[in-house]
């Protein structure tokens, strides 16, 4: 995600809480939106001074927030813009998965564990389906295992280790990557188009 898609994801987060709760402290807003109260405050008064946000003093030193007609304006603007971004960003990755599913088969491959955690798991799954490639196992880079639509947890270089591996972990790509190349052959590691030019520009501090 760059810069002004993250900023704008919090500005809305700002306004939908906002809307929600009139009376809501910056404390509250800032371990809703999961970002420091300063960086909070920073936005709060960046919303006001775009006149997205009115303020008032409320007893006991506290403030009340206010959504102006322009704030209401802005956040059905943001809200659209994120579900269009978030279905391009769909479409994007289930083509590259379908993808490499299809040279999987082409391949002779049976069947194939998922590496990685989140959205990227689901769709990766979800292409599954219309594959002869069987999804046999997941395992979570990250240490936090959980099965997925009924598919379970497995270890690399188990007794179930499947053909070869599928890279689903976009956040920490290239550390997920090193770590299967740590116990599988790179052969056996399937990593999808959009994934490539990733690993070979993360930068390593951003991913340890």
């Amino acid at each position: 995600m760059d810069r002004d898609s993250r900023e704008d994801g919090i500005v809305l987060d700002l306004l939908e809480r906002i809307d929600d709760s009139e009376t809501v402290s910056q404390r509250r807003l800032a371990n809703d939106l999961g970002i420091a109260l300063g960086l909070t405050n920073s936005y709060i008064k960046r919303c006001i001074g775009k006149g997205l946000i009115k303020v008032s003093q409320a007893p006991a030193r506290r403030y009340k927030y206010y959504l102006t007609p322009h704030g209401f304006a802005e956040k059905s603007r943001l809200t659209a813009q994120f579900f269009s971004d978030s279905f391009t960003a769909f479409r994007r990755w289930r083509q590259s998965y379908d993808r490499l599913f299809a040279e999987l088969e082409a391949r002779g491959v049976k069947t194939a564990g998922l590496c990685g955690r989140g959205e990227l798991v689901e769709i990766a799954v979800l292409c599954g389906l219309n594959s002869s490639v069987e999804i046999v196992g997941i395992w979570n880079p990250s240490g936090r295992q959980s099965s997925v639509r009924g598919i379970p947890v497995i270890e690399l270089g188990g007794p179930e280790d499947p053909d070869c591996w599928i890279l689903a972990e976009n956040d920490t790509v290239r550390v997920a990557y090193e770590r299967l190349l740590d116990t599988v052959l790179a052969k056996r590691v399937a990593v999808p188009f959009s994934l490539r030019r990733q690993i070979e520009t993360a930068p390593v501090e951003d991913e340890t």
